[in-house]
This record gives structure tokens, C-alpha cells and sequence, in this order.
């Protein structure tokens, strides 16, 4: 279609859109009914639906995966990979779910997923960490990487078998959902 094809299709329906508005305006005038205008096609606003945020199968918590930096991915056979929001709640999930195959963590300095068991967590320390559930938590593929953040903001760095000890013997754990 041509560009002055659009514009007198465009000129015709706005003229159309005008006759019907002075066609039903004249009926409010007038004693004797008039006949209606022929209908204009109207579309439905084009409504984009935001992706939808997966939600924490522990907690309920939104898994904002662009903004924490703390979020797990647990791996259960035969089924889409499972977003979870914390480091408790991974804990929480695995010990419920044995079925888990695969569990991955964010790498804090490169954002990338690493596996959780042979990761380095950094436990209990005065870094900012943003994440949805305490206590919180950063992981590391290379110890180095882990250990310059240590001696930056103190804490522990734990393997995944000591976190999950650690955190089985915090009151979130024992009073989680």
C-alpha cells in the first residue's frame, strides 16, 4: 500500500469517525429516528504484557533475576528449572525436595550461574547483598574472588555443606514456610 493510499484510507475513516458523531448527536436533536452510521472498525489497544516474575515456591517472594544477587536455580528431572530467591529458601527447598539433580547460584562479581556445591559462599558479612530472604549471602566460583571480598567486609566463606548447616540452625530456617 502506498503512502497516499494510507493517508485517503486514514482521511476516510476519520471522515466516517466525524458523520457518525454528527449522525448520533442529530438523533438527541430530532423527534423521528434516523438510520445508524455504518460502523468504523475499531482495534483493541494493543496491550504488551509484562514477562511474568516467577515466584519463590518457599517463601512466595518475586525472583527478580535482574536484581539479586543471592537467587538459586534447583534442577528437578522432567520439569522447567525452579527459581528460588535465597540462599534459605535453597536450603529449605533441597532438603524437602531430594529429587533436586542441580542446584546453581549467582556468582556475586561475574552474574553468571555456578553451581552451588562447589561454590564458595560468603556467610554472615557486612556486604550489601541484594536478596529477597536472610540470612544473606554471596557466592563465588574462584575462592580468590571470595576471599578479596572477605577481607573487604568480613564473614565466613563456607562451602555449600557448612551453609546449609549454618543456616539449618538459624530461627528463619526452623520457622520457615
Amino acid at each position: 500500500m502506498t503512502h497516499h493510499a494510507v493517508e485517503a484510507k486514514t482521511r476516510r475513516q476519520v471522515l466516517q469517525s466525524l458523520l457518525g458523531l454528527v449522525g448520533i448527536a442529530g438523533v438527541g436533536c430530532q423527534n423521528r429516528p434516523q438510520s445508524a452510521p455504518a460502523a468504523v472498525e475499531q482495534r483493541p489497544p494493543k496491550t504488551s504484557q509484562p514477562p511474568e516474575v516467577p515466584s519463590c515456591p518457599i517463601c512466595g517472594m518475586p525472583v527478580l533475576a535482574e536484581e539479586s544477587e543471592n537467587r538459586f536455580e534447583a534442577t528437578v528431572p522432567n520439569q522447567p528449572p525452579v527459581q528460588l530467591c535465597s540462599a534459605l529458601c535453597a536450603v529449605v527447598y533441597t532438603d524437602r525436595r531430594p529429587e533436586v539433580t542441580r542446584l546453581d547460584v549467582v556468582d556475586y562479581q561475574h552474574r553468571t550461574l555456578v553451581p552451588a556445591m562447589t561454590a564458595f559462599h560468603l556467610y554472615a558479612s557486612k556486604l550489601d547483598v541484594r536478596a529477597a530472604m536472610p540470612p544473606l549471602t554471596a557466592a563465588f566460583a574462584v575462592r580468590a574472588d571470595a576471599e578479596a571480598i572477605y577481607k573487604r567486609h568480613g564473614g565466613r566463606i563456607l562451602t555449600w555443606d557448612e551453609l546449609r548447616r549454618a543456616i539449618r540452625q538459624t530461627d528463619n530456617y526452623k520457622t520457615s514456610p
